[in-house]
């Protein structure tokens, strides 16, 4: 494969802590996406008619900040005998900043989980992510069997996520919200959201069928991309 250096960046992943949104690869080329700025590989990936969106009512959404957790407006030592000091933490530090976490971090999951979806996905791997697959869990084939059957068995919602930490793949079941990057267990290469809704209108109950179709679908150039981050 022929290489050349390009930027990227996305969107998704701006904020996060010690995860970088640009980066410049020099191992492999985004085969027919043109990556020199950040409105270009949204254009790129995105390939539906922006009527579609439109019609789902959605567009609106496109511009919408994330929630941050607020800095409170008064001294939580000042608020005797209404709340405590420890009351007010425990609100704050526990209740409030933990909706932040979970809701942004659902955000950042799908995001994550389109993101890592190409129309027509390989199939099998290339590049980096081929080679840490085969290091991490000995074949392609292997790590497929790893992750379908971790999917498939995952009891309730949440998602299934490929991550890297100490230099090896991991699969990672996360419950409900939760995120890789929020728990500091690895970083996120690929995601697939195994939470009913995901897959009930195409595949009924049947979340194995929904599992295999997934790998027809995967955009092995997203996990080169964010196996670059981490190298």
């Amino acid at each position: 494969m022929k290489k050349k250096y390009i930027y990227v960046h996305h969107t998704c992943i701006d904020r996060v802590p010690n995860l970088k949104s640009s980066i410049k690869l020099n191992y492999l080329t985004f085969k027919g996406i043109s990556l020199s700025k950040s409105r270009a590989i949204h254009t790129k990936l995105t390939k539906t008619n922006d009527s579609l969106y439109e019609a789902w009512g959605v567009t609106p959404l496109w511009n919408a900040k994330p929630f941050s957790l607020m800095k409170l407006p008064f001294n939580p030592q000042e608020m005797k005998p209404f709340l405590s000091e420890e009351g007010i933490k425990y609100h704050y530090s526990k209740h409030h900043a933990a909706y932040v976490k979970n809701l942004n971090a659902q955000i950042f999951n799908h995001n994550f989980f389109w993101l890592a979806l190409k129309n027509n996905g390989e199939g099998k791997p290339y590049g980096e992510i081929k080679n840490k697959i085969e290091e991490s869990f000995g074949s392609f084939e292997n790590f497929k069997e790893q992750f379908a059957k971790e999917a498939a068995g995952h009891f309730g919602s949440g998602w299934i996520w490929l991550v890297i930490k100490d230099h090896k793949l991991k699969i990672y079941q996360g419950h409900d919200a939760e995120c890789p990057i929020k728990n500091q267990v690895g970083h996120p290469i690929l995601a697939l959201d195994v939470w009913e809704h995901a897959y009930y209108v195409d595949y009924k109950n049947s979340r194995a069928d929904y599992i295999r179709e997934w790998f027809s679908k995967i955009n092995w150039d997203f996990a080169n991309y964010n196996l670059s981050i981490v190298n």
